[in-house]
C-alpha cells in the first residue's frame, strides 16, 4: 500500500504551507515585538495566516493551468510595491506602523504579508524566508525582544524541513526528466508529472537517487545548529565582549513600552499606587549613564501617603510654598563636592532620571526645567536618543549625617496622616533607645529588612488592607515600593523628615566596557530620602539589606509562572497558538470540502482514480507501480476482491475510457463516477481486510 507520506513528498501539500506559515508568523510577530507592539505583531500574523490559506487554495485550483506560473511575477511586484509604497502601507498598521528609524521592518513585514498571497510553487514558497531572515536580523541587532532567540530557532527548524522537502521535489523532477520513471517502457511513453502523480517519491528511493537527503536529515541538521548555537554563542559573546562593548546600537523607540512603575506616573503625574502585585519587568534599555560611581538616579518624588499609595497634593507643588524641601536641603548642605554625569536617553521619558543634586544640565534636544523637588522635567517627551550632560553635587565625605532637620512643617515631609497605628508603634519601639536620628534610620532599615523578604512576584495587597502594614506584619514579602514606603512612614513616625522617591538604580552587572551603565526597565526602583542637618538629602533603601527570593531580587526579571507562561515565551506561544488554530480550521475546512466538484473535470477525475487505487491497494495488498496499467493493477489485486470483482471491473473500465479513451470527461460524468466510487469504497470497507501483509 502506498504510504500517506508519498503524496506529501511528491508534491507541495498542506504541510509545506503550514511550515512556511509558521516561519512567516514567527518573523512577523518578532518584528512587531521589536518595538513592543502586540498590535503590530498580531496584525501581521493574522494577514500572513489569511494569505497562506488563500495561496494554498489558489494552488489547488490552478495546479493544471498556466496561472500557477504567474506567482513569480506577482511576487516580484509585491517586493517593489512594499518598498515604493512602504510609508503608505505602514500607515495602515496599528499605531501608525514602525518608527521611522526602522522603516525597513515595515516594508519587510508587508513583503511577508503580501507575498503570502502569491506562494504557489516551491520557488516563491521558499523566497518567503528572505524577508523573514531580514526581520530576524533587525530584531537581533536592537535586542529589544528577548523572545526572538526562541522564535528564530523554531524558524530554523521549520525552514530546514521545508527546504529539504522542496529539494526532494526538485530531485523528483530531475529524475523524471532523466527518464528514470519510464525506463523499460515503450519509446514515447509520457514522462509522469511530479505534481499530479502520487508515489514517485517512493519509487525514487529504490534506485541510485535514494541517497538524496530528505527532511529527516534537514531536521537533524537544524537541531544540531540550534544546539551548537546555545553552547557556542555565549562563548563567542564573552570572547569578543571587549571589542563589541565599544560599539552600541541604540534600540528603536518602542510603540507601547513594556510595563514599568513609571508608566502610571507619566500618565498621572501626581499619584502612584503600591502593593499592586507581581511586577513583570523586561530588560528593555531605557538609558545609558556615565557616572563616577554607582548612584541612584532620581526621577520623581511624592509626599502624601494615601493608605494605598502616594500623591502630590496641590499644596506640595511648590507653587504655594515659600520654602521648598529642595531649598532647605540645599541650604543644609554646608560642605559639598561636585561631579559630572552623562546620560543618553533611549526611550521616551517625561522626567530625566539624574543623580541628585543637579546643579546644571544641558540637553541636546528640547528645553528643561527644574521642579520644586529637585527633579528635572523636559519641555516635551524626550525624543529618540537624547543626550544629557551636567553636574551634580553631594555632601563632602567628611560630613556625616547625625541629626535630622526639624523645621520643615510647611513642606509635608513630616506628614503623619494615614500612617497605621501599628506601624507607628513599631517605629517607636525599635528606636526607643537610639542616641541620634541617624542611628534611628539604621535601626529602622534593619527592622524592615528583617521583616520583609524581597520578591517581585508577591501577590497584590488584599482590598481593605494597608500595603505597608500588611507586608510588615502579615505577608512578610514585597518589593521596592513597600520597602521605600515603610521607611518613609516609620521615619516620619519618629520625627525624621522623609519623602518617597522613584527612579533607577543601575546594576553593576550591566556596566559596559565603555564605562557606561546600561539601565533598563528592570532597574526601575523606589527608595526613601531623608533630610539631615549639614548633609541635605540622605538615601535610605532597606531593600538593599533584605534577603530575596531567588531570581526575584532587585534588578531581576520576575515571574512566578512556569517558563511557558512568562512574558516573552508566552507571547511566542500565543502567536503560535493563533497559527495552529488557523491551520486547524483550514485543515477541517479542507477535509469537509475536499470532495467538492473541481472546475477542472480532468483533475477531479485523476484525484478520484487515486482514491479508487488506494482502496484497491488496501484490499489487494499490492502497491500500484507507476509502470502498471490500470488493467494490470486490477488483475494483480483481483484474487482478494471476492464478490466485489465485477463492480471493480466496471469502475476500472469507466476510468480507462475517460482517462485514456476518446471520451472527454465532463463535470457531470466525473461527478457520477465519483459518487459510484464512494459507494464502492463504503461497501468494500465493511468487509474484513485479509491479514496478509503488504507486498512491495
Amino acid at each position: 500500500m502506498a504510504r500517506s507520506a508519498d503524496r506529501d513528498l511528491s508534491r507541495i501539500g498542506w504541510l509545506d504551507y503550514v511550515l512556511m506559515g509558521v516561519c512567516s508568523c514567527l518573523a512577523a510577530y518578532s518584528g512587531g515585538m521589536s518595538v513592543q507592539s502586540h498590535q503590530i505583531g498580531y496584525f501581521s500574523v493574522s494577514l500572513v495566516v489569511v494569505g497562506t490559506i488563500v495561496s494554498y487554495f489558489i494552488r489547488l485550483r490552478t495546479l493544471n493551468t498556466s496561472v500557477i506560473k504567474w506567482d513569480g511575477y506577482i511576487y516580484s511586484g509585491v517586493v517593489v510595491a512594499s518598498i515604493y509604497f512602504g510609508r503608505d502601507l505602514g500607515s495602515l498598521m496599528p499605531e501608525g506602523g514602525f518608527p521611522r528609524e526602522i522603516a525597513a521592518a515595515g516594508w519587510l513585514s508587508w513583503m511577508l504579508i503580501l507575498g503570502s498571497f502569491a506562494t504557489w510553487q516551491d520557488s516563491t514558497l521558499l523566497f518567503q524566508a528572505i524577508p523573514c531572515l531580514a526581520i530576524f536580523g533587525l530584531v537581533g541587532c536592537y535586542d529589544t525582544y528577548s523572545g526572538v532567540t526562541f522564535n528564530f530557532f523554531v524558524f530554523l527548524i521549520c525552514l530546514a524541513t521545508l527546504f529539504a522537502r522542496a529539494h526532494g521535489r526538485q530531485m523528483l523532477r530531475q529524475a523524471a526528466q532523466s527518464g528514470y520513471f519510464t525506463r523499460g517502457l515503450a519509446p514515447g511513453t509520457p514522462i509522469p508529472s511530479v505534481e499530479t502523480t502520487p508515489g514517485l517519491a517512493m519509487d525514487l528511493k529504490k534506485g541510485p537517487w535514494r541517497w538524496v537527503a530528505g527532511p529527516e536529515w534537514a531536521l537533524v541538521s537544524a537541531l544540531a545548529v540550534v544546539l551548537l548555537s546555545l553552547i557556542g554563542a555565549p562563548l563567542i559573546r564573552n570572547s569578543v565582549s571587549g571589542v563589541a562593548g565599544m560599539v552600541t546600537l541604540p534600540p528603536p523607540p518602542l510603540k507601547t513600552p513594556s510595563f514599568s512603575p513609571s508608566q502610571s506616573i507619566q500618565n498621572v503625574e501626581a499619584s502612584v499606587s503600591i502593593g499592586r502585585g507581581p511586577n513583570h519587568l523586561l530588560p528593555r534599555p531605557v538609558l545609558e549613564a556615565r557616572l563616577d560611581k554607582l548612584r541612584y538616579l532620581r526621577e520623581q518624588t511624592f509626599l502624601s501617603y494615601t493608605g494605598h499609595g502616594w500623591q502630590n497634593t496641590p499644596t506640595h507643588t511648590g507653587q504655594a510654598d515659600i520654602q521648598t524641601p529642595t531649598d532647605i536641603a540645599t541650604v543644609e548642605m554646608l560642605k559639598y563636592n561636585s561631579y559630572r554625569f552623562d546620560v543618553t536617553v533611549l526611550q521616551p521619558l517625561r522626567y530625566l532620571p539624574l543623580p541628585a543634586e543637579v546643579n546644571n544640565v544641558q540637553v541636546d534636544r528640547g528645553g528643561v526645567a527644574s521642579r520644586y523637588d529637585g527633579t528635572i522635567q523636559i519641555s516635551f517627551v524626550t525624543p529618540y536618543e537624547t543626550h544629557v550632560s551636567g553636574q551634580s553635587f553631594e555632601a563632602a565625605p567628611d560630613v556625616l549625617p547625625k541629626d535630622a532637620v526639624k523645621d520643615v512643617q510647611s513642606t509635608g515631609l513630616l506628614d503623619v496622616a494615614n500612617i497605621p497605628a501599628d506601624v507607628t508603634q513599631l517605629a517607636l519601639t525599635v528606636t526607643k533607645d537610639c542616641k541620634s536620628d541617624y542611628e534611628k534610620v539604621q535601626r529602622l532599615e534593619d527592622e524592615i529588612a528583617k521583616r520583609i523578604v524581597y520578591n517581585q512576584d508577591v501577590e497584590q495587597t488584599p482590598s481593605g488592607k494597608d500595603p505597608v502594614a500588611y507586608a510588615l506584619f502579615e505577608k512578610h514579602q514585597a518589593y521596592c515600593d513597600i520597602y521605600a514606603s515603610a521607611m518613609v512612614l516609620m521615619a516620619r513616625a519618629v520625627g525624621i523628615p522623609a519623602r518617597y522617591v522613584q527612579g533607577y538604580l543601575p546594576d553593576n552587572r550591566r556596566l559596559e566596557t565603555n564605562g557606561m551603565y546600561l539601565v533598563s526597565d528592570q532597574d526601575y526602583h523606589a527608595w526613601a530620602e531623608l533630610m539631615f542637618k549639614g548633609v541635605g538629602w540622605v538615601v535610605s533603601d532597606p531593600s538593599t539589606k533584605a534577603s530575596a527570593v531567588k531570581g526575584k531580587g532587585i534588578g531581576d526579571g520576575s515571574s512566578s509562572s512556569p517558563w511557558y507562561s512568562q512574558g516573552p515565551v508566552a507571547s511566542v506561544l500565543n502567536a503560535m497558538i493563533v497559527v495552529v488554530l488557523a491551520a486547524g480550521v483550514f485543515l477541517a475546512f479542507r477535509a469537509l470540502k475536499i470532495n467538492r466538484r473541481s472546475a477542472n473535470p480532468r483533475a477531479e477525475l485523476e484525484a478520484t482514480y487515486v482514491r479508487f487505487c488506494k482502496c484497491l491497494e488496501r484490499r489487494g495488498g499490492h502497491r500500484r507501480h507507476v509502470s502498471q496499467t490500470a488493467d494490470e493493477f486490477l488483475a494483480a489485486v483481483r484474487p482478494r476482491l471476492g464478490a466485489f470483482v465485477v463492480d471493480a471491473e466496471k469502475l476500472n473500465d469507466r476510468f480507462v475510457l475517460m482517462l485514456y479513451g476518446s471520451t472527454v470527461p465532463t463535470s457531470h460524468s466525473v461527478a457520477g463516477l465519483k459518487k459510484d466510487v464512494g459507494t464502492f469504497i463504503k461497501a468494500l470497507s465493511k468487509e474484513p481486510i485479509p491479514g496478509k501483509e503488504m507486498q512491495s
